[in-house]
């Protein structure tokens, strides 16, 4: 508590600094400048040789959607068993670089996309809460023509598909977790979380001010889970220069991060959760025993909700698994997919 304390105040000289620097009705009239209006994603930056180019995947494509534009990439044999890959809060598509790669080149056909405010897709100035994820999701799917697929959700994409499967449960042929969002307690929610429910958040943190300092701060956090390496992971490496990438470059990515926390229930998807226990389609949970972001206690209430799910637990693995342990989350879709 006096850590999350000390945080939150260094959070408020910095609003107060900002504030002070710019003036008060300079500081206004930028925070809110942008209120109301989509904005504009990687696209627009000629990102070609950075650590994730348009072309990063194959099969790469833009849809326009409800929302707005959505970035997707669709590959692999067209009669493989369907897959869709839905990403976390802060890494878009690439996060499932080993992953998706094998299974398209084993004989699947994999959906990759960069949810709304991340990656090349634009940044929607409405709430980003669940029913617009599914929205999203539902109406890629539409686009593609698939009428039935494979779902996996690593993170915050973990609860999407959850919410998805809650509303189209006809559509699943399998749901598959990967230390998935949704189930945390109020304790476990952490202060940032808590700062961001405060009105007009979304406008105020997407001062650049605050998005220097939340890139560095994000960027900390994830090398900070290889410490005790001698050096971290270069697929770490590419994640955080990604991160640093769409805070630098993505107009709407700072303000669809605090859209997201304050309106996506992180504490409260048990129902959704839960429903799949009365279906027929498989669903499993892979997650890693040194994960700081999404406790044990998430895989005790799924099992709690979804009696019948497979429970894989990673020994070492932390919430970077997808990047650091594919051939895990590989094992695990393997004669799983329907």
């Amino acid at each position: 508590m006096p850590r999350m304390a000390a945080t939150t105040s260094v959070v408020v000289a910095a609003a107060a600094s900002v504030l002070a620097l710019v003036g008060v009705k300079t500081a206004y009239s930028a925070v809110t400048a942008q209120r109301g209006q989509a904005l504009p994603s990687l696209r627009a930056a000629n990102l070609l040789k950075s650590a994730y180019p348009e072309d990063y995947y194959p099969g790469g494509e833009y849809a326009e959607l409800s929302y707005g534009e959505t970035h997707y990439f669709l590959f692999g044999p067209e009669d493989g068993k369907k897959i869709v890959f839905v990403h976390g809060l802060s890494t878009p598509a690439s996060v499932y670089n080993g992953v998706a790669r094998h299974m398209a080149d084993n004989g699947c056909r994999v959906l990759l996309y960069d949810l709304y405010s991340r990656g090349y897709s634009v940044g929607p100035a409405v709430d980003h809460n669940p029913v617009f994820y599914v929205t999203q999701l539902h109406e890629l799917l539409k686009y593609v023509g698939w009428t039935q697929c494979n779902f996996v959700g690593l993170s915050l994409g973990g609860g999407i598909i959850a919410a998805y499967a809650h509303r189209f449960p006809e559509t699943v042929q399998s749901l598959n977790f990967i230390a998935p969002g949704g189930l945390l307690s109020p304790s476990e929610i952490p202060w940032v979380g808590k700062i961001f429910s405060l009105p007009y958040s979304e406008e105020i943190f997407s001062h650049k001010s605050f998005r220097d300092y939340f890139s560095g701060k994000n960027v900390a956090s994830m090398r900070g889970e290889f410490k005790h390496l001698e050096s971290v992971p270069a697929c770490i490496d590419e994640a955080c220069e990604i991160l640093k990438l769409q805070f630098r470059h993505h107009a709407g990515y700072a303000r669809g991060l605090m859209s997201t926390l304050k309106m996506f229930p992180l504490t409260s998807l048990k129902a959704q959760f839960a429903t799949a226990q009365a279906q027929s389609f498989p669903v499993q949970v892979v997650w890693g025993t040194k994960d700081t972001v999404i406790p044990g206690t998430t895989v005790d209430t799924l099992q709690q909700l979804i009696p019948r799910i497979r429970v894989t637990k990673v020994d070492g693995a932390t919430h970077s698994i997808v990047m650091t342990h594919p051939e895990a989350i590989i094992r695990s879709l393997d004669g799983f997919l329907a």
